[in-house]
């Protein structure tokens, strides 16, 4: 008797384990086979007497004077750097391209044609140094992009110097010619052959040409038609928005210094086109 309660009792427990197995298995299948539905969220409270493009679109009292606050602090943010790599260069190529300019004519007044190359071979003399400087890499990024610009500036007025010694003026198409020329031998070695030296006085050999041969070029076409004075006058005040959008960017965006002397070198280009409309010469 006790062997046979024995085994009723353990096919009664074993059926109760196989039942359960199998209700487990059907609840799971129906868990999977069941849409979970996401939580409803709790709704945001509302605010009595405010609407929701007011709660939304509100702002702080104190919005407007932060916002003068960390514009006025990226203004005074390395200012001293702002004006003797940014604003300082550019006044100075600016000043040396008219003082290069002025000197030459009592220069040929006094001495003739033959002073005027002793200036000339001096000038060349000159910017062939400030481009050594500019390629020697014991000196900083810094002092050779100065080498640089100041090299490119004075090897151009020697370009446009040989013009009177010359006696004869560099046509347009020969201007042309050289801008690409310069264009393609800096695109082909810009990158793998070029240091920031060099850089800085191709372009800036290249700038002066392109101002030199805008504005010339508008200047002779005004002589023919005079009705492109108008236009002449346009893109002079274009020039001077231009220089005064570097101005800007050098005192309130600028960052690195490296950066500001690229905006010198522009707005050096954008002030020889101010000079050229306004004042009637060509530098």
């Amino acid at each position: 008797m006790k062997r046979k309660s024995r085994k009723s009792g353990g096919q009664t427990t074993t059926s109760s384990n196989q039942e359960s197995v199998k209700s487990n298995s059907k609840s799971r299948r129906h868990v999977g086979d069941a849409v979970i539905t996401p939580e409803p969220r709790e709704a945001a409270p509302v605010v009595v007497g405010v609407s929701v493009s007011e709660r939304s679109f509100a702002q702080p009292r104190h919005a407007v004077p932060r916002a003068m606050g960390k514009a006025w602090m990226r203004v005074t943010q390395d200012l001293s750097s702002k004006f003797w790599d940014g604003l300082i260069p550019m006044a100075a190529l600016v000043l040396l391209t008219l003082t290069l300019h002025m000197i030459a004519a009592p220069v040929q007044g006094f001495w003739g044609l033959s002073g005027l190359l002793v200036y000339l071979v001096a000038l060349l003399g000159l910017g062939v140094v400030l481009l050594n400087h500019a390629i020697l890499q014991t000196h900083s990024e810094i002092v050779q992009a100065w080498s640089g610009l100041v090299s490119g500036s004075v090897m151009w007025f020697v370009i446009i110097l040989s013009e009177k010694v010359g006696g004869a003026q560099v046509p347009g198409a020969t201007i042309l010619l050289l801008l690409v020329v310069i264009a393609l031998v800096s695109t082909i070695l810009w990158k793998s052959v070029f240091p920031i030296g060099v850089k800085f006085f191709v372009l800036t050999v290249f700038l002066a040409a392109v101002a030199r041969l805008w504005v010339g070029s508008q200047q002779a076409m005004a002589g023919v038609w005079p009705v492109l004075n108008q236009t002449l006058m346009i893109s002079g005040y274009v020039a001077l928005g231009a220089l005064g959008a570097v101005f800007f960017w050098i005192i309130t965006l600028s960052r690195e210094r490296i950066q500001r002397l690229w905006a010198a070198l522009w707005g050096w280009f954008w002030a020889l086109q101010v000079l050229a409309v306004f004042l009637g010469k060509l530098l």
